[in-house]
């Protein structure tokens, strides 16, 4: 069974951390929204959402108006799911233009990454293996790669902090190289 499997990410741009993954073999528009409902919980919301015009997120093809819920005002949206967005969890939602990577590019690096330290090098059986393994890239990106998002400083792991006031100590440098992936790709971290 060759069967297709589709990841979803939800990244906060302003950190470049992947918030939220979600796998399935088939995306709707349902799933979507419950993805999103996940990726914000205890009505932590954004004030906006970035996507892809996606023909899930149900396509209007041109703007099209839809009567607000107080029924005076009426907004335009490009697809049902700004609609959703807008009426149901009071987030702007901003297709990016067909055909334009690059309107989202932290994103689509993420993704690039992916598929190069992962699809490329594992044979995914069950979707539970793709999502253990996208979850393990993920705290991969979010902690241990180093990117401008985190000014270039990976976070440190609990206690790898030396107390404070007191000084470093005058001795070589240990690292120890941590795998991630199965040793695919190592972390490296001070001793």
């Amino acid at each position: 069974d060759r069967s297709v499997r589709h990841v979803l990410a939800v990244m906060a741009v302003g950190t470049r951390r992947i918030v939220h993954v979600g796998v399935t073999d088939h995306p709707t528009l349902e799933w979507v929204k419950q993805q999103i409902r996940d990726a914000t919980p205890y009505d932590h919301v954004p004030r906006f959402l970035l996507h892809d015009n996606d023909a899930i997120f149900g396509q209007f093809g041109r703007r099209r108006p839809v009567a607000a819920s107080d029924g005076r005002t009426s907004r335009s949206y490009r697809c049902a799911l700004d609609g959703w967005l807008d009426q149901v969890m009071g987030i702007q939602g901003l297709p990016i233009p067909y055909g334009a990577p690059n309107a989202s590019p932290h994103i689509e690096r993420f993704f690039r990454e992916l598929r190069q330290e992962c699809r490329r090098h594992f044979l995914f059986f069950t979707e539970a293996q793709l999502r253990r393994t996208v979850q393990e890239f993920t705290v991969y990106h979010n902690g241990s790669r180093v990117h401008q998002g985190i000014q270039g400083i990976p976070e440190p792991e609990p206690g790898a902090l030396a107390p404070p006031g007191r000084p470093p100590p005058i001795s070589p440098v240990q690292i120890e190289a941590r795998p991630v992936l199965g040793g695919l790709i190592h972390d490296y971290r001070l001793a």
